[in-house]
């Protein structure tokens, strides 16, 4: 729930993103009419494609959320729309808090709020769901690291991102169950903190084979997470091709994990100037000038802004199209 506290923090976090940006421009001598040139300047067909990329990411992470969602909640089922709504509000409300508070707050109180699920099976379903968004980049940080640092070659780095995920597939197989239960073990700390009681048992999970506990379903939720992945990937390729960066496709794909993982110390809202600071530097060992970086970083940032706005538009006319078909037949 939102406070007068947590405005001002969100106010001011946001004023320091904008501050970190602007310094950002001031010491890369990028001015912002370049910026806006480079805006105009995009391709318009590798945007397109990298907008339909960025919808598809979401769509792909609200049907994941709604798996988690449904198998806690058999008996109060919700179409893929609902999920895919309040997914994209949890987007644009990212825009304004930090990343992954903005997402988590959004989801949990669609729940709550929809009466979808109690405050246990609604958060569980949300940390399990956040989990397996957090997994895939920590999965691929190590061999992404050590590629950005050049320790190991490119063949070296590929090797080891598909060796990993393909172990990580057996090692779910064998310990889906125990990371589950430590999910649920935190879930009941938090339960305790809200309800200020110690006695509170742990939240009750089905333990059958159609249950989030079942090694075929997590086993299916971690290959959605890295399809997923694979996605968000091929939207950072297209963009830097949109924009006519030349930035080389391996550079993105192993310095985005690295980005993506600095989000989660991320105090400003959607890790704004933090972000654009990590991909100067980054990029900069692979011999990208300054001002690219920035305009490819911003670039992102914007384009992400347009499919949110996209979604939501989109949102917002079926529902007045539904509201006016339902008024016209009540008419007649």
């Amino acid at each position: 729930m939102l406070t007068k506290r947590n405005i001002i923090s969100s106010v001011l976090s946001l004023a320091l993103g904008f501050f970190l940006v602007w310094l950002i421009l001031r010491f890369t001598e990028v001015d912002f009419e370049q910026i806006v040139g480079s805006f105009y300047s995009l391709n318009p067909w590798y945007a397109g494609l990298a907008i339909v990329a960025l919808i598809v990411h979401t769509l792909i992470t609200a049907y994941k959320w709604g798996l988690v969602t449904q198998k806690l909640t058999p008996d109060n089922q919700q179409p893929l729309k609902f999920y895919f709504f309040y997914t994209t509000l949890g987007c644009m409300t990212m825009q304004f808090m930090p990343q992954y508070v903005g997402m988590v707050m959004v989801q949990n109180l669609a729940l709550r709020v929809h009466k979808i699920s109690s405050f246990s099976r609604g958060f569980l379903s949300v940390v399990y769901d956040q989990f397996f968004n957090l997994l895939i980049p920590l999965l691929l940080f190590p061999a992404s690291l050590l590629y950005v640092l050049k320790y190991i070659s490119l063949s070296v780095a590929v090797f080891m991102w598909i060796a990993t995920i393909i172990l990580t597939h057996f090692i779910i197989n064998k310990w889906h169950r125990r990371i589950i239960s430590f999910l649920i073990k935190a879930l009941t700390w938090v339960k305790q903190l809200k309800s200020g009681k110690s006695n509170s048992s742990p939240a009750e999970i089905a333990t059958d084979n159609n249950s989030i506990l079942s090694k075929k379903f997590t086993l299916y939720l971690y290959w959605v997470s890295v399809f997923r992945y694979i996605v968000w990937i091929i939207r950072g390729v297209l963009i830097a091709i949109a924009g006519g960066f030349k930035i080389k496709l391996w550079a993105i794909a192993f310095i985005s994990p690295i980005v993506q993982l600095a989000m989660l110390l991320s105090f400003t809202p959607a890790n704004l100037g933090l972000m654009e600071f990590s991909w100067i530097g980054l990029l900069g060992l692979f011999d990208v000038p300054d001002a690219s970086a920035v305009k490819f970083a911003l670039m992102q940032r914007f384009l992400y802004f347009v499919a949110v706005v996209i979604i939501l538009a989109v949102f917002a006319v079926v529902s007045c199209v539904e509201r006016f078909s339902l008024f016209t037949s009540k008419q007649n």
